[in-house]
């Protein structure tokens, strides 16, 4: 109809685009009409946010510049979804130029501009920078929380950095923060790697045992059942998880806790449990009612068809096994039926 749409309905119909992570859609548009129509802030930073869920930093980047030259002013949340951008791509030189460059725009950062610096370091391995920036942030006023906490703590224990992680669950207590599940999560992870089971084992059952503790799900549930099979305890993993369907409000198991054993067991002598354990998999995971739909890890099942071919098991357990699993809508690769 030779119709134009104004500044309003453009933002709109990108941000649609953008949420239905029709990037390149989004930015054609853009490109279509921004001598058409006067494009704002908020516009620009849609899309900023659209490239930096894809990891996109240099696009993110590019419409940051074209911003500028255009003395298009920039908001605390284009900067923070910027910053992000880079920081997910472990460039934090960048990024904490951007915060510099934020601060003298007069776009104070916000809790969440902090969380993805230190994100940023932690997944670097940087801690120290990490905590300079966690330091910084209490001291321009802004309150620590479980997230912050949960994002050092993490870094810590992929980074194998324990004395710390002890220091900052203390210093988790002191700020009167209480641990979330995925608080809960890293600690059995931590003990875990320092090869502690029995404490992995006791920050579950002490919290399951709390009614004021953190809630211990599906995740929780494949943590400590990933914890034994890391420290060579198969059957104490078989035993928790018999346990954990006993477990009140529990929302698991799920794919992740089946697809450990399943990938587990078979290293340490229990093969036809594993496959007991994907039959089971098959029922449970698509019959409950609002359960994990997800399916078994195509890695773990390859691990599985890859042990019974070693022990000549395909035709009598590894064959009706694939059928099970085709019918329960998971994806069985031929290859793996290979004698």
């Amino acid at each position: 109809r030779g119709l134009q749409p104004n500044d309003v309905t453009l933002g709109c119909m990108i941000d649609a685009l953008v949420e239905a992570q029709k990037i390149e859609d989004a930015l054609a548009l853009f490109q279509d009409f921004k001598t058409k129509v006067t494009c704002d802030t908020i516009i620009y930073s849609t899309l900023i946010k659209g490239f930096a869920s894809t990891g996109d930093a240099d696009r993110a980047m590019a419409l940051y510049r074209d911003m500028k030259t255009n003395g298009i002013q920039m908001n605390h949340i284009a900067f923070t979804t910027l910053i992000n951008a880079h920081a997910k791509n472990g460039l934090m030189k960048r990024a904490e130029q951007l915060l510099e460059e934020m601060e003298k725009e007069g776009c104070k950062p916000n809790g969440i501009t902090y969380a993805s610096l230190i994100r940023g370091h932690c997944v670097r391995g940087d801690l120290s920078a990490a905590l300079k920036l966690f330091q910084q942030m209490l001291r321009c006023g802004f309150q620590a929380d479980s997230v912050i906490f949960n994002t050092l703590l993490d870094g810590c224990v992929q980074h194998g950095n324990f004395p710390l992680a002890d220091e900052l669950l203390v210093e988790m207590q002191s700020h009167n923060v209480s641990p979330s599940n995925y608080t809960l999560s890293i600690i059995v992870k931590m003990w875990s790697k320092r090869g502690e089971l029995d404490k992995a084992f006791e920050a579950v059952y002490s919290a399951l045992e709390d009614p004021n503790g953190p809630y211990v799900d599906a995740q929780v549930g494949a943590c400590i059942v990933g914890s034994c099979i890391h420290n060579k305890a198969p059957k104490r993993a078989i035993e928790v998880f018999n346990d954990m369907k006993t477990w009140p409000n529990f929302d698991g198991p799920d794919a992740n806790t089946y697809s450990a054993l399943i990938s587990g067991l078979p290293r340490h002598g229990f093969l036809t449990k594993a496959v007991s354990l994907a039959e089971e998999a098959c029922v449970v995971l698509k019959a409950k009612p609002g359960h994990d739909k997800r399916p078994l890890a195509p890695n773990a099942l390859w691990q599985l068809f890859r042990a019974l071919r070693n022990e000549r098991l395909l035709d009598e357990l590894g064959h009706p096994l694939a059928q099970k699993l085709r019918d329960a809508g998971m994806q069985v690769d031929d290859k793996w039926l290979d004698p």
